[in-house]
């Protein structure tokens, strides 16, 4: 893939990101859900039907940030709270397992040698922008950045000395994403349905949906800090390979990565695996283990793959009337939302992954690599495709590098 093609992938970025604002942002203004949320947020309504009350209003003291938590958590709100049809619980999980991944991602690369100091290293800016106007705006004109003003995206096939001193990221902070996202993202993603099973009060539940929008910043926050309180206490990581021997930076690096790597396809996988059998089962087994296990029978029933995974045509959407709705009603129409903030959102990532692994590995086989890409969305989703493309371009950080020289006694 010739390099000048990221000059036809940035237009197609960005048109993703005004078609996704169309299919999502968009949205809000004609399906009723945008004016229910204003209701309620404004005060002349008290709650959503089916949600926990009273509904909180006040988080940080700070009107404009205030104002806009709350139709962020109304937003989550719709979509967990009541009478949730349980198609739209298992696009949940999946949704969010893909969201974990993608993010992992996203953080690792703003950490990057080559980007130190660039527009793409503002990873909590970003990610707050994102968290207000959707991943599937926000992503694709980050990743037309990161083409045209990283120095990530302008490496050379097999060029390991470049790709060494332009891929390579701290030691601490690969250690470390694992465990940030975990706390910042993922801990409060599952509190935040969970408040008739933990008996949380209203303002705790309300509590738990805010404290996640805002995980970029805890992420940012948690990583800077533990990175300077373990330096002080422990002092630097030496670079070590799988065995946990000494090595050269290139394999320490890979070894390293590795971790982050193996983090984002684990939750990817394990998120998308078992919503992805359940959707494809034959009616005849369907039938037959909703006998087996009645708890779940309604899971088992709704959970189809057209169920979970297939969104309305952008131009007629789902919709409520704003004055007679019940409680689930607003959690298919928010559904809508954020399958589009993915799916769309998936084609530029997956794109710009792909651009970065045949302009900087070796010997690049795009067919092999969209074989990758087909398999790993299988297994894991497009998140997970899209953390192998960028796994193997790291491997060229091994292309050249001269092997450690032993200690002779």
């Amino acid at each position: 893939m010739a390099p000048y093609i990221k000059y036809a992938l940035v237009p197609l970025f960005v048109g993703c990101s005004v078609f996704g604002a169309y299919a999502t942002i968009g949205s809000l203004k004609h399906n009723g859900l945008g004016a229910v949320l204003r209701g309620v947020a404004s005060g002349d309504r008290s709650s959503l039907l089916g949600a926990p009350e009273p509904f909180k209003r006040s988080y940080t003291g700070v009107a404009a940030i205030d104002g806009q938590l709350r139709i962020l958590v109304l937003f989550f709100s719709a979509l967990l709270d009541g009478a949730v049809p349980p198609e739209t619980r298992l696009f949940y999980l999946w949704g969010m397992g893909q969201f974990v991944a993608g993010w992992t991602l996203v953080l690792l690369e703003s950490l990057r040698a080559g980007n130190r100091g660039r527009a793409v290293s503002w990873i909590a800016t970003f990610g707050l922008i994102f968290q207000n106007i959707s991943w599937t705006v926000a992503l694709p004109i980050w990743l037309a950045m990161h083409l045209l003003t990283s120095p990530v995206a302008k490496l050379r096939n097999g060029d390991g000395d470049a790709a060494r001193k332009t891929l390579f990221v701290l030691l601490w902070d690969m250690a470390l994403i694992p465990s940030s996202v975990t706390v910042g993202f993922i801990a409060p993603a599952i509190l935040m349905p969970m408040s008739e099973l933990l008996h949380q009060s209203a303002a705790t539940h309300y509590n738990w949906i805010a404290i996640w929008q805002a995980f970029p910043l805890w992420n940012a926050l948690m990583l800077q800090a533990l990175h300077q309180a373990l330096l002080f206490v422990v002092g630097s990581l030496e670079l070590r390979d799988e065995k946990g021997e000494k090595t050269t930076p290139g394999k320490g690096y890979v070894t390293a990565a590795a971790d982050v790597y193996g983090f984002a396809l684990t939750v990817a996988t394990f998120s998308h695996v078992p919503v992805l059998a359940l959707s494809v089962l034959p009616p005849p087994l369907r039938k037959l283990l909703a006998s087996f296990f009645p708890s779940y029978a309604t899971y088992i029933e709704r959970g189809t793959f057209a169920n979970i995974f297939v969104p309305h045509s952008p131009s007629s959407p789902p919709s409520v009337v704003p004055t007679a709705y019940a409680s689930g009603d607003l959690a298919p129409v928010a559904i809508q939302f954020l399958q589009y903030d993915l799916f769309v959102a998936s084609v530029p990532f997956l794109l710009w992954a792909l651009y970065l692994y045949q302009t900087t590995v070796k010997n690049p086989s795009l067919v092999t690599a969209l074989k990758n890409v087909g398999y790993w969305t299988l297994i894991g989703g497009p998140h997970a495709a899209v953390a192998v493309l960028l796994r193997e371009r790291d491997d060229t950080v091994l292309e050249g590098e001269a092997p450690l020289e032993k200690k002779k006694n």
